[in-house]
């Protein structure tokens, strides 16, 4: 049956005035239609390769490390495994503005959220609403402390190592500088981050590999391949799982495209660039360095010119993902206290408090390998590998005479519950290991201990 709208849970703008002509997909969804300007496909795939590469990749050549060579083929099936949740997920929203078009046509804050209300009912939509909204708190809690780390590693060789500014410093100064940058609105307004971002890993990507190979430092010792225990499997496999983790942040992209039925194009396209990108650097790190290699290869790199060049158009890269990844937090958080969707102190106000949460957090954990590490094996398990295709399929098994017919291919249905199965148990076991590493080590570099220190790594 069809589930009611309930007022509580809406964040979409119902479909006004009119032309002719549907910019959104699937038919069976009655008369309205509306005309649609928004992003293109390829921009949309833009989007995806910049929400993604934001972070992830620096830790990919540890998250190696800790799995072993068996890493590789991991990498490769969670690259397919994501991207083919991803597209599913796109399908739902498309079943949404088929079955729901006076609601679904026009915008909504949080997409995300809506399918998991028309899969789950309300108890589950709220449940999803705040599992997304705590997620890419955290994920953009982790750009704000890697930033840090980055600016550091440049103060540190301005000044031949002179405590000059802390990271602790540094978090401060970041988290404020980001304030201004989180008041702007959808990702189609600032699409010029998302360009930047993909170039900037680009062009990070490059110089490590190239220094690796390159520098009498790599290997400075013989590197060594020891095999992986359940511990460093555990870790390895959340910050994998983090570097594919952008599924929450998906269907807001989706929502911002011209025509959205046609996702499933940039998702493919956004996958292979993020594979691309992910595998060169991991498989140099891995083999060049062993199991030395740091959580942020590219700290590891002796500054030169060119190192400099990669850490400053890094930065670039995180402070554009932090745009793109931030507004569906603050999105979420404007409509649960019903706040204006345009520009306004309201909106100036909310977002610099959740800022002010992360630079707190940030200078609790100043770390962002282990708050990496817990976010791929918890939350982000659970929004990338679980809900798209459990929601997927209970939109499909879901039926109505007024809905067009739909149904899952067996293949299709027993490849969407491994995906789920190996989520829930990989999730599990890393989240465990996660926490404990962030309860045993952690807490004792704190900033709130040692603000003024200036040590060389919080790891």
């Amino acid at each position: 049956m069809t589930k009611e709208r309930s007022s509580t849970i809406s964040s979409c703008s119902s479909v006004s005035g009119s032309g002719n002509g549907d910019a959104g997909g699937g038919g069976g969804g009655g008369s309205v239609v509306a005309v649609r300007k928004g992003i293109s496909v390829y921009m949309a795939a833009f989007f995806l390769i910049a929400q993604m590469a934001g972070a992830g990749f620096l830790a990919l050549p540890r998250a190696l490390a800790d799995v072993g060579w068996l890493g590789i083929p991991m990498m490769i099936v969670f690259c397919v495994s994501v991207g083919f949740t991803g597209t599913r997920l796109g399908k739902s929203w498309v079943i949404l503005e088929e079955r729901w078009p006076e609601v679904y046509k026009g915008r909504c804050r949080q997409p995300y959220s809506e399918i998991a209300y028309r899969a789950l009912g309300k108890i589950g939509g709220k449940f999803t609403q705040y599992i997304v909204v705590i997620k890419l708190m955290g994920t953009t809690t982790v750009y704000v402390i890697l930033t840090s780390e980055l600016i550091h590693r440049i103060v540190q060789h301005a000044t031949d190592n002179t405590c000059v500014l802390s990271q602790c410093h540094l978090i401060l100064i970041v988290g404020a500088a980001m304030v201004p940058l989180t008041w702007l609105g959808t990702p189609k307004d600032f699409w010029q981050a998302s360009v930047l971002a993909v170039l900037a890993t680009v062009v990070a990507i490059i110089v490590i590999i190239v220094e690796i190979f390159t520098s009498d430092r790599f290997p400075y010792e013989p590197p060594t391949y020891p095999n992986p225990t359940v511990k460093s499997f555990s870790l390895g496999f959340g910050a994998i799982l983090y570097a594919f983790g952008g599924s929450a942040v998906f269907p807001t992209i989706q929502n911002d495209m011209a025509n959205r039925s046609l996702f499933w194009m940039s998702v493919i396209g956004g996958f292979a660039g993020i594979l691309t990108l992910y595998l060169p650097v991991s498989i140099t790190g891995y083999v060049k360095v062993g199991d030395a290699v740091e959580s942020n290869i590219l700290l590891m790199l002796p500054v030169n010119a060119a190192v400099l060049v990669a850490i400053a158009m890094e930065t670039i890269n995180i402070v554009g993902t932090y745009i793109i990844s931030f507004n569906p937090v603050a999105q979420s958080l404007e409509q649960a206290f019903n706040l204006p969707s345009r520009f306004g102190w309201q909106r100036c106000v909310l977002r610099t408090s959740l800022v002010i949460i992360q630079i707190f957090i940030g200078l609790a954990i100043p770390n962002f390998g282990k708050i990496l590490d817990l976010l791929g094996g918890s939350l982000i398990t659970f929004v990338t590998f679980v809900l798209p295709p459990l929601m997927y399929m209970k939109l499909i098994d879901d039926k109505n005479p007024k809905w067009r017919e739909r149904n899952i291919e067996t293949w299709e249905r027993m490849y969407l519950i491994f995906i789920m199965t190996v989520g829930i148990v990989g999730g599990i076991l890393s989240t465990i290991t996660a926490t404990y590493e962030i309860i045993v080590t952690s807490f004792d570099n704190t900033c709130f201990l040692n603000f003024k220190d200036c040590p060389t790594s919080y790891e």
